[in-house]
């Protein structure tokens, strides 16, 4: 199957949402002074993990210009002798950008023959809307992969994840999580089976079709409602998140709380770093009516 080594018992740790698998993983493998390479754009939660592991998050570049894929010269500079963990984030928050096969293999290289560890977040890998996303496992042995049942079957609120990788690493995550939470809930745990049951993948195959027909309604929406600005939209390969570029109203922040006055939810870019300042991430998991009167809202700015 799919999950490969999770099916053994030692390699695995059933957490309360991946964010806590996120935490522990963390916790267990950094040490003060340790470096840790974090997306950026990415996750906001990531960099403060690291900071609370006592680590220093050091950010490699997906930048806009790339459509928020990788720039591996950059990676490439950003490795040290410091470096102790890789986070990789795909499809990615925010952008809903999936890294090719080609990049992963090279991330993998520059890797190899360091005791460095990738933390694969991957919560969003049953979203997508072509291929499969590969993941970055598949490439470098040394990796723990996270996950779990928030996006891929809409159980947010049940905190269901996962983490599984090298037996001896997890038996120190179970430690801590077993410290911090004892164990993920009881309940949760019986809820998640029926996910990987023929009704539960049939399910998230629905979903991720549902949630391509609303992408696609949403870049039209931007595309003819936004016309006359000729914005610049980047459409996410996985996910439920869009980037748009509203450089040329002003600054992210600023716009987003424009946008909030007028009861639009968005997210300024700049929040999940430096190369998405200029951009605004867009949710499309929510229905059409709501996406064609955000657009319209959105068009008022002006």
């Amino acid at each position: 199957g799919y999950y490969g080594d999770a099916t053994k018992y030692e390699g695995v740790c059933v957490t309360n949402g991946s964010q806590e698998a996120l935490f522990v993983a963390l916790m267990a493998l950094i040490n003060p002074g340790d470096e840790v390479l974090c997306p950026d754009p990415g996750f906001v939660a990531y960099p403060t993990m690291v900071r609370m592991a006592g680590g220093k998050p050091v950010f490699y570049k997906l930048p806009a210009k790339y459509k928020f894929q990788l720039s591996v010269e950059d990676f490439k500079r950003k490795l040290s002798g410091k470096t102790r963990a890789v986070i990789v984030n795909s499809p990615s928050n925010p952008a809903g950008s999936v890294l090719p096969p080609i990049d992963l293999a090279c991330m993998a290289k520059l890797l190899t023959g360091s005791d460095i560890i990738v933390i694969a977040d991957e919560i969003y890998q049953e979203i997508y809307f072509d291929r499969r996303p590969s993941s970055i496992k598949a490439f470098y042995p040394h990796t723990l992969h996270i996950s779990g049942l928030s996006k891929s079957h809409a159980m947010t609120g049940w905190r269901l994840g996962w983490v599984y990788g090298d037996p001896e690493i997890i038996r120190h995550l179970i430690v801590l999580h077993q410290y911090a939470t004892t164990c993920a809930s009881a309940i949760s745990q019986r809820a998640a089976l029926a996910a990987f049951t023929d009704e539960g993948r049939a399910a998230a195959e629905n979903l991720r079709a549902e949630l391509r027909a609303r992408r696609d309604f949403l870049v039209e929406q931007i595309d003819v409602q936004l016309a006359e600005f000729k914005p610049n939209r980047i459409i996410p390969d996985g996910a439920f998140y869009l980037m748009l570029d509203i450089s040329s109203f002003g600054k992210s922040f600023e716009i987003a709380e424009r946008l909030l006055d007028n009861k639009v939810i968005t997210i300024p870019g700049a929040a999940f770093g430096e190369e998405a300042e200029g951009w605004l991430r867009l949710s499309f998991a929510t229905d059409f009516d709501t996406i064609r009167e955000g657009v319209r809202r959105i068009k008022q700015l002006r």
